[in-house]
């Protein structure tokens, strides 16, 4: 039996180690392949880490580039922000409830729409002119205001901007200086138009050119305005040299405090406002003083005679022109009062002119003794009432008047067609402004229904006012 079962167990252990044999070299096969596996996995991972720390960093630069980035638009936003607080995208006129009306728009919008609350502080601004679209480029400029009373009182303000480059506005010549006028107290909107536009055609050597527009100043509408050429020595304004030898010279009883004047006392007292030359020195204006005395002195001899030889000290044709716009509007301010100007050349004549400021003229001065259609006023006043004690001086002014009393006349059809040109703007104006039938307020004596009384309230006055002055024998 034993031998038997030795027979059968050593054939059984010998199967049995083969198997295993062959499990073992199996195992053993398997677990090289694993290792190799492994050791190849392990190759990529470095490679894939190395990559990786490369996508890393360009992740991190990335991530700089983009904080960069983020920097670069966060300081671009703060710029954008900066120029939007600064100046509108756009100057487009809001004309929702002012709708266009048919004459120019000035659009202007200060830095930071700034207040404009100041006669001296001039802000930084934008202006742009419309019409149904945009008729211009956009310009820099400053703004402030200007005026004397109409200033102070007036909540419809008067303005004075100045350009960075010269401009051409509304096909006036170029220049930096211009005057933005409010007319509030002229409810005819035109005196001031009518009287620079007479002056013109009388001949005179200079009167301020203008054209009318719609103001709207940051977004508000403010209405009509009169946009004026300012009084400066220029070649296309007051043109005589700019030099310390050449004078722009104002009548001005409201001269304010540090404003460059001289004095006389020869005749009435009067403070002459020096505009040109700027800052002159003391012998600059002692020179402008005694020519001043001079002419008062020579004034004040004249005897009631033909020949005083006024042409020695006056340009009398200029002189002439001057009186026939301030007599025939009856100017409040023709009394030699304020904004009468006259220029002097050293070694020449005194040339009067040009003539300014003419909304309480027409009728519509606060004194009511002013208005009526009657008496030569201007004549008695000032030096005008010495000059005319030449016999010669009264002749000719009497041929001037003659001479273009047709011409003048003419103005009563030029005020119509300016009524029928203004109609829709004043709409606009006196929605802003309702004063055409006030006359509660101290500028406004006269009650109208609608714009158009004004005018021809305006030019009923002119015309009587004509009518007299052609009756007289004026000697």
């Amino acid at each position: 039996m034993w031998r038997n079962k030795k027979h059968f167990f050593v054939p059984f252990l010998m199967a049995l180690c083969s198997v295993f044999s062959v499990l073992f070299f199996s195992a053993c096969e398997n677990g090289t392949e694993s290792d190799e596996s492994v050791a190849f996995s392990d190759e990529q991972s470095s490679s894939f880490n190395e990559q990786g720390s490369s996508s890393k960093k360009q992740s991190s630069s990335s991530k700089k580039l983009s904080s960069s980035s983020k920097k670069q638009s966060s300081s671009s936003n703060k710029q954008s922000s900066s120029s939007k607080k600064l100046f509108p995208d756009s100057l487009t006129p809001n004309d929702k409830e002012y709708p266009y009306a048919g004459i120019p728009r000035i659009v202007i919008e200060t830095e930071e729409r700034k207040e404009v609350n100041s006669l001296k502080t001039e802000i930084p601004a934008k202006l742009q002119i419309w019409d149904k679209k945009a008729e211009s480029e956009v310009f820099d400029l400053t703004i402030r205001g200007r005026g004397n009373t109409s200033w102070e009182l007036m909540p419809k303000k008067s303005y004075k901007i100045e350009f960075a480059k010269k401009q051409s506005l509304l096909g006036m010549p170029k220049d930096k200086d211009w005057a933005l006028i409010a007319n509030y107290a002229d409810k005819s909107l035109i005196r001031n138009y009518i009287a620079y536009s007479l002056s013109t055609s009388l001949g005179a050597s200079y009167a301020p050119r203008c054209a009318f527009a719609e103001l709207y100043l940051n977004g508000e509408y403010l209405g009509v305005y009169l946009l004026s050429e300012t009084i400066k020595i220029a070649e296309k304004r007051v043109n005589i040299p700019k030099d310390d030898n050449s004078y722009l010279v104002e009548f001005d009883v409201k001269l304010r405090k540090g404003e460059q004047a001289v004095y006389s006392h020869v005749i009435n007292d009067k403070k002459f406002k020096v505009h040109d030359p700027k800052n002159a020195s003391e012998a600059v204006l002692d020179t402008l003083r005694h020519f001043i005395e001079n002419v008062e002195n020579f004034l004040k001899d004249m005897s009631e005679k033909e020949k005083n030889e006024i042409e020695k000290w006056f340009d009398v044709d200029e002189s002439i022109k001057h009186y026939w716009v301030q007599e025939i509007t009856k100017n409040p301010d023709g009394g030699y009062f304020t904004s009468i100007y006259f220029t002097w050349v050293k070694g020449g004549k005194l040339k009067m002119g040009p003539v300014w400021d003419f909304d309480l003229a027409f009728g519509n001065s606060t004194n009511e003794s002013v208005n009526p259609i009657d008496n030569l006023m201007i004549r008695l006043c000032s030096w005008n009432k010495y000059l005319f004690r030449d016999s010669l001086y009264k002749a000719k002014t009497k041929a001037f008047w003659q001479e273009n009393e047709k011409l003048i006349l003419d103005y009563l059809d030029t005020m119509e067609s300016m009524k029928k040109r203004l109609d829709k703007p004043a709409l606009n104006n006196f929605k802003r402004w309702n004063i055409l039938p006030d006359t509660s307020g101290a500028w406004h004596p006269k009650h109208f229904e609608k714009y158009g009384d004004a005018v021809d309230d305006l030019k009923d006055w002119l015309s009587q006012r004509l009518k007299w002055i052609g009756a007289q024998k004026m000697n």
